[in-house]
């Protein structure tokens, strides 16, 4: 099936369109429930609002991104067939260039976390200053 210049609404139930490509598409207010979309690819898109929720992220790459405003909640490596252990040792979480700014993370687990070549300038851990503890270390070397 072929939509060429159409606009449309579309319902498709208990269907499998692996293969599919949507190219200069507006989708705007499309509900997609009880998917597998493993394998998606997305170039040059617009996901300004998207909400994801109850989703399998595993192995999820996003390059080239904005992302003020963005809300990460509840998120882990549970897995009810798999230990999170397992998951951490397979695929640690990784934020690689990009600008974690004002951000705010509240109860998050940050066991074995390691920040490499990471501009820290005013981060306060539990009221503390990681810049100041840092200068404090270094001038008592």
């Amino acid at each position: 099936m072929q939509l060429e210049n159409e606009k449309k609404v579309i319902t498709v139930i208990n269907s499998d369109i692996t293969g599919s490509s949507f190219k200069n598409v507006r989708a705007e207010q499309v509900s997609i429930q009880c998917a597998n979309l493993s394998g998606l690819t997305m170039n040059d898109v617009n996901l300004t609002g998207m909400n994801i929720s109850d989703a399998n992220l595993s192995d999820l790459v996003i390059d080239g991104a904005q992302w003020g405003g963005a809300q990460f909640k509840h998120i882990g490596f549970s897995d009810k067939d798999q230990p999170e252990l397992e998951q951490l040792e397979r695929n640690p979480l990784q934020f690689t260039h990009c600008s974690l700014k004002q951000g705010v993370f509240t109860d998050c687990d940050l066991t074995n976390v390691k920040l490499e070549n990471c501009n820290v300038t005013g981060l306060v851990i539990n009221g503390v200053n990681i810049e100041n503890l840092i200068k404090r270390h270094i001038s008592a070397d």
